[in-house]
């Protein structure tokens, strides 16, 4: 998910009140160690990045898991260059919606964040990086916004990637602020700003470093629509099966 780093979870971060953010989605890849975070659009969808492919994280008898029925990763994702960096599973079963979990469905238009707005991140990212512990809390922290002329600068991103109109860049940028990052396991997991979801934690260059901020892949317009068709598309041919089944 992430570059390396060192102290590796939601870093500056806080312990998330249980079923505040009961959108949050958690992988497992197939040897059932978690990866990544994701978002739950609806009761059988999950978006989350699609660079996304230890032990097991403590539960509780609210926890609903499902298998990966399907998934379509963007048709632009380029894994150089980072831009368009979006997965979209479906789930084998549908997921009940309760008191702890609820689904975020994505606006139509999602406005592109300006310079200077806090957002809220969250995920399970390692606690540690040498032992690759994942951490057994949901943590979250506030990120600020931050323009993606300055993250382009050789100060930021030391011209390794180039942060394009498909993504955001937010870090800390208050000097007398102890730093605040997403970092190696989660990826995936969802950008919060004002309460609705613009982007996807996608990639960063090391951890916890200010003049290294944390770029998420941005929810525009064409992202939307991609997924919206995807998930249109699956609900005629599910249909359509069930139709021949019942026949």
């Amino acid at each position: 998910c992430f570059c390396t780093c060192g102290e590796a979870e939601i870093i500056g971060g806080k312990k998330v009140k249980a079923h505040s953010l009961p959108h949050m989605a958690l992988l497992y890849n197939s040897k059932g160690d978690p990866v990544c975070g994701g978002t739950l659009l609806s009761p059988t969808w999950v978006l989350t990045a699609a660079h996304s492919v230890g032990k097991k994280l403590k539960t509780d008898g609210f926890v609903q898991a499902r298998k990966v029925a399907r998934q379509y990763q963007h048709p632009c994702y380029n894994a150089d260059t980072k831009i368009h960096d979006l997965w979209l599973l479906k789930l084998s079963q549908a997921v009940e919606e309760t008191m702890a979990l609820k689904y975020l469905p994505l606006a139509n238009t999602i406005p592109d964040p300006k310079e200077g707005t806090i957002c809220m991140v969250a995920g399970w990212g390692v606690v540690n990086v040498h032992i690759k512990a994942m951490s057994d809390d949901l943590m979250s922290a506030d990120v600020t916004v931050i323009k993606r002329e300055t993250c382009n600068l050789t100060k930021y991103n030391n011209t390794k990637y180039t942060i394009t109109s498909d993504m955001v860049c937010a870090g800390t940028v208050d000097e007398n602020q102890d730093v605040r990052d997403t970092c190696q396991g989660d990826s995936g997991g969802p950008l919060m700003c004002n309460g609705v979801q613009v982007g996807i934690t996608s990639f960063g260059i090391g951890c916890a470093n200010r003049t290294k901020p944390g770029v998420y892949a941005f929810l525009t317009k064409q992202h939307i629509d991609w997924i919206n068709e995807k998930m249109k598309n699956e609900s005629r041919i599910t249909t359509y099966k069930a139709d021949n089944n019942f026949l």
